[in-house]
């Protein structure tokens, strides 16, 4: 073998090396690498920041229970749904003896509270599964709801619209479905030929000829009667027609002219829908459960869930599933 053969050779066992090398290096950075609790960006265990948001890699934690990674200032595991703040009230953040079984501060129980309607044993002051009030201070929030300047405004702009909708569905019905009126069809009159005294039929009768002659003008006396009757008639169904149409034609203008101040009042419920909606999504909170009590006591009718602002996540299980509700959020229907 050729000197020149022999490098060659040389060369090719150390590429192929230097690419094991390499390969195992991209495992192993992929091994190092987990979410950022703060966004969900990918990161490399030795970072000491995430380059997407900036989070404090060095200050994490992680679920005793299932090891997931948590945010600081979280009360609640996002992947398992357990408490993590060992030692304080699920409820009011107090801390506890070491032996409690109930808060001193809001005498709730240590480990929870097993909802009465389906038996959830829950963490929160509103059940997770059913949505049922299981503190006072849900009981408080739900009375405090129904004052509450910002969730009455957007119950009440809803409820107008839906009102508001209907009204106009209705009219659009009218205009579409209702047919102009068609003209009254009168009954032909029968006809009745006029009895003659005794004493013209007598003179009658004397002749044949005037017998004709009275029968003739009769018939075209009677004629004259039902030709001058159906002209009235046809006359009179006439107008009726064309008042019924005046009738209809206006009541179609009232209709259509409402129809579009509806939409205009529509448009002003849907304004003040949105502005009331984003004032209790901007609102922030001091604790997580307090958030959680607010946006609990103004659950709508079977929500597709709750979307959070800290991580623009929708929460199918409501606020209780969110790692920092305080942030605020909204439920979507």
């Amino acid at each position: 073998m050729s000197d020149y053969q022999e490098a060659k050779k040389k060369d090719v066992k150390k590429s192929s090396v230097s690419a094991g090398f390499v390969q195992s290096d991209e495992e192993n950075l992929v091994q190092n690498a987990f979410p950022c609790p703060g966004c969900g960006q990918t990161v490399l265990e030795e970072a000491a920041f995430c380059s997407e948001c900036g989070y404090n890699l060095k200050t994490r934690a992680f679920c005793t229970n299932c090891g997931a990674a948590i945010i600081e200032g979280a009360d609640i595991c996002e992947s398992c749904k357990s408490w993590i703040l060992d030692g304080q009230c699920m409820f009011c953040y107090a801390f506890l003896e070491k032996d409690a079984a109930f808060c001193e501060e809001c005498g709730n129980p240590r480990d929870g509270i097993k909802c009465p309607d389906c038996g959830n044993l829950s963490i929160f002051d509103f059940c997770t599964k059913c949505g049922k009030p299981l503190t006072e201070s849900a009981v408080k929030s739900l009375e405090l709801a129904k004052t509450d300047p910002d969730a009455r405004a957007l119950v009440d702009s809803i409820q107008e619209t839906v009102g508001i909708e209907a009204e106009i569905a209705k009219l659009q019905a009218f205009i579409n479905d209702t047919p102009a009126p068609a003209p009254i069809q009168e009954k032909p009159q029968e006809k009745k030929m006029s009895r003659f005294s005794d004493s013209k039929m007598a003179a009658i009768l004397k002749t044949d000829q005037n017998i004709d002659a009275v029968f003739a003008r009769q018939r075209e006396e009677q004629k004259q009667k039902e030709e001058y009757a159906k002209k009235q008639s046809e006359e009179t169904q006439k107008k009726e027609a064309e008042q019924r149409q005046r009738v209809h034609e206006r009541e179609v203008k009232e209709a259509q002219a409402r129809m579009e101040a509806l939409e205009k009042e529509k448009e002003k419920a849907l304004a003040a829908a949105a502005e009331a909606r984003a004032k209790l999504k901007l609102k922030t909170f001091a604790s997580n459960q307090d958030a959680r009590c607010f946006h609990n006591a103004r659950r709508p009718v079977n929500p597709r869930g709750w979307l959070c602002n800290y991580a623009d996540c929708l929460h199918e299980d409501g606020p209780n599933g969110c790692y920092k509700p305080s942030d605020g959020g909204e439920w979507v229907s």
